[in-house]
């Protein structure tokens, strides 16, 4: 594995031992371990950006305020990832970071000068 990102709330690291046409990165919060494809890193980034923009929540147990959880379920496991104010902002910074190393090749070439 060969890290992608590090910051003081987490890391992510990217498999290279994957086939060519499979993608995922290794996301470490905290003390718990997230593998997730490119698409999930982008949908987990959707729900945490919500989080600080202080979106709320319409569960039944939330009722509209903006709870500190983030739920992930999937039909293998349910994981549920607590915050605060502090350490959102980390997550986010973990997902954006990871993000950028990860398209920066593509990137330069878009706007490479010729």
């Amino acid at each position: 594995m060969e890290e992608i990102y590090r910051n003081d709330y987490g890391v992510s690291y990217k498999n290279m031992n994957l086939e060519e046409d499979e993608d995922g990165v290794q996301l470490i919060i905290d003390r718990v371990g997230l593998y997730l494809s490119i698409k999930e890193l982008e949908n987990l980034k959707r729900i945490v950006l919500n989080k600080t923009d202080g979106e709320p929540c319409m569960c039944s147990e939330c009722q509209g305020a903006v709870s500190n959880k983030i739920w992930c379920t999937n039909p293998l496991i349910d994981i549920c990832l607590k915050f605060n104010d502090d350490n959102i902002g980390d997550i986010e910074d973990l997902i954006t970071g990871t993000q950028f190393i990860l398209n920066i090749d593509e990137t330069l070439k878009k706007y490479a000068l010729n």
